[in-house]
């Protein structure tokens, strides 16, 4: 649950950080509104249409309900995708982040100070 939560944060920090504020509805919106219906958590995915129904398991609420379904009931069925879903999930996520962060900022010039000749 916890890799879930860090998942889903990163990636609405992520978005909030390329974006600005707008960017904390677009990861909610994304989350609630294109990651749960496609998770196939209510349904199995076979019911889906194809492609939508495996994409969908490679979105955080997809990958967690999955996960824990499989070790919940399946505890011999391979979880191996699940976890490097939402691991992955979260490593990007905050990787993004960090180079998201630094979107705005300026270049200081102190006085004094000579900048190297390039050439």
């Amino acid at each position: 649950m916890a890799l879930t939560l860090a998942a889903t944060a990163s990636a609405i920090v992520w978005l909030h950080a390329l974006i600005g504020r707008a960017g904390i509805a677009v990861g909610a919106i994304l989350t609630m509104f294109v990651g749960n219906p496609l998770s196939s958590l209510a349904m199995p995915k076979e019911w889906l249409p194809s492609f939508w129904g495996e994409f969908g398991q490679f979105f955080v609420p997809g990958a967690s309900g999955n996960l824990l379904r499989s070790l919940a009931y399946f505890p011999d069925a391979s979880t191996t995708r699940p976890w490097l879903a939402l691991a992955g999930s979260a490593v990007v996520g905050v990787a993004l982040s960090l180079i998201g962060r630094h979107r705005d900022e300026e270049v200081v010039h102190l006085e004094g100070m000579v900048e190297p000749d390039p050439a």
